[in-house]
């Protein structure tokens, strides 16, 4: 997991040190243990939305997203189209918030590596549940998961859009 950051703001989302994409502080910020929200659009073009656990940026630029399968079988069924994806990164705190979008997305098998950052990830998230006062048995049930029960969505970042509510939301990255 990268060194947290939330300054996001004035981050090109094409500089380099991760290949083509995702700049180095947008990286660490949607690694950080963040809210993650995403949307697949199906062969319909019906999108289907669901919660994951974790994401990684991988050395070309692209993001690998961690999901439960449990309560996300319409997101797996819309991926296997390889339909186009939007995710949202959210840090709860100071409410910064980063989309970035694919026009294409494939379903991918867990790594080492993923299941190393749902933990470390779903870590700190529930560290942020617990500061903002949400009771232990909530942080745990909510920050829970199976690695038995992990599914990965791909996707080479092609769009990014700052979405943090005020004056800059909905502007390019």
């Amino acid at each position: 997991m990268r060194k947290p950051t939330e300054d996001v703001s004035n981050q090109d989302v094409t500089a380099s040190g991760n290949g083509a994409g995702i700049s180095d502080q947008i990286a660490a910020f949607i690694e950080s243990g963040v809210s993650i929200v995403m949307g697949v659009a199906g062969l319909s073009g019906q999108a289907r939305a669901g919660r994951a656990l974790a994401a990684r940026v991988v050395g070309d630029g692209t993001i690998r997203i961690v999901y439960a399968e449990d309560g996300n079988t319409a997101i797996t069924s819309s991926a296997r189209s390889g339909g186009p994806i939007a995710v949202t990164f959210s840090a709860p705190l100071s409410h910064r918030t980063v989309q970035i979008k694919g026009f294409f997305s494939r379903m991918e098998e867990l790594q080492r590596e993923d299941e190393n950052c749902v933990r470390q990830q779903t870590e700190a998230f529930a560290q942020i549940l617990a500061a903002v006062g949400e009771p232990p048995r909530f942080v745990q049930a909510f920050c829970d998961y199976s690695t038995s029960n992990l599914s990965v969505l791909s996707f080479p970042a092609q769009e990014a859009f700052e979405q943090t509510p005020g004056p800059g939301a909905g502007r390019s990255l």
